[in-house]
């Protein structure tokens, strides 16, 4: 069954790869972690191996045949590449950065990546989502200045307050609120 599994989200993940352009890690790292049940540094491992450049030469192989590579970024891109990977596999190892920080520094890149991606996508779906949007951000504020709100306010203790005034001699409506 790991096997099939394995196929599975490889070819998946290929075909997305290759008709988006992407590496392909952004997709697999989850798929490893919540399909597989592979914890993330191992997930992150193996990831990283599967794209090592020959997994990826036959889809550049289709993008150079229809003139849609440049040669002079990807030499520079990939260098610099190498050495971001090579530190990030570093500080990863090296417990530098807690595994919750990298989730959630991952989580936000993937959030922030996917709405520019809805936005620049048509410009009537870029004004329904920053719609959406501010709505959300509007009733988020909302129930947390509520909460805030409740947290501030002091409810009045108003039996207490009239026993004291009846003991300190107060009488009539003074008390009354």
């Amino acid at each position: 069954m790991d096997i099939l599994q394995f196929l599975a989200i490889g070819l998946v993940i290929g075909v997305i790869s290759g008709a988006l352009g992407i590496g392909g890690g952004v997709l697999m790292l989850p798929a490893l972690i919540w399909i597989c049940k592979l914890p993330p540094s191992r997930a992150a491992g193996t990831t990283l191996a599967v794209l090592v450049v020959p997994v990826v030469l036959p889809a550049a192989w289709a993008y150079y045949q229809n003139k849609n590579v440049d040669f002079r970024a990807a030499a520079f891109i990939a260098v610099a590449f190498a050495c971001g990977g090579f530190g990030g596999a570093w500080l990863h190892n090296a417990n530098i950065l807690p595994e919750e920080w990298l989730r959630l520094f991952f989580g936000l890149i993937m959030i922030y990546i996917a709405l520019n991606m809805i936005l620049m996508s048509d410009p009537e779906t870029a004004k329904a989502a920053g719609g959406l949007s501010a709505t959300i951000v509007a009733w988020l504020l909302y129930w947390r200045l509520r909460v805030l709100g409740k947290r501030a306010l002091v409810t009045p203790k108003l039996e207490q307050q009239i026993r004291r005034m009846d003991e300190e001699g107060h009488t009539g409506t003074e008390y009354h609120i």
